[in-house]
């Protein structure tokens, strides 16, 4: 599913643990259709809404908030994975994100396990346990209308 979040894509990939019961009856998404009718409209609808408690507008969508087969999501994980390559590969502009790794063969931000160590011990210490305000365990009943 192709949340738009915020002006850029967001992919919500529909996938199944393969110890699940019902892993080997889904395998795209008219097996989730059929074998589990309603969990994608319930799905839609959950990631349309849960930002409004908090203020913001529902979500949007692409493809009318239609979820795309399981070729489609094969070649945006390629994309994606293709995007990560090029980042941890100094080939395009990392845009402040720290990139350093320890297990990246060939990365120009590949740094030794005790250099990691390093940045760890030279991160803050934690504060102090704040408590957590009420307003986290309030409640918000939303739905969409029929025709959204």
């Amino acid at each position: 599913m192709a949340l738009i979040d915020e002006g850029e894509t967001d992919w919500k990939m529909l996938a199944i643990d393969v110890t699940d019961p019902l892993a080997s009856q889904l395998s795209d998404v008219d097996d989730i259709t059929k074998h589990m009718p309603g969990f994608i409209a319930a799905t839609y609808e959950w990631f349309k809404i849960y930002k409004i408690p908090s203020g913001k507008a529902a979500n949007e969508f692409a493809f009318n908030g239609e979820p795309k087969n399981s070729a489609f999501a094969v070649e945006v994980i390629k994309q994606t994975h293709e995007q990560w390559q090029k980042l941890v590969s100094k080939l395009t502009d990392n845009g402040g994100s720290a990139c350093e790794n320890v297990g990246v063969a060939g990365s120009p931000y590949l740094i030794s396990t005790d250099e990691a160590q390093d940045i760890v011990d030279k991160t803050p210490a934690l504060g102090e346990t704040q408590p957590i305000p009420s307003e986290v365990d309030q409640w918000h009943y939303i739905s969409l209308p029929k025709n959204s």
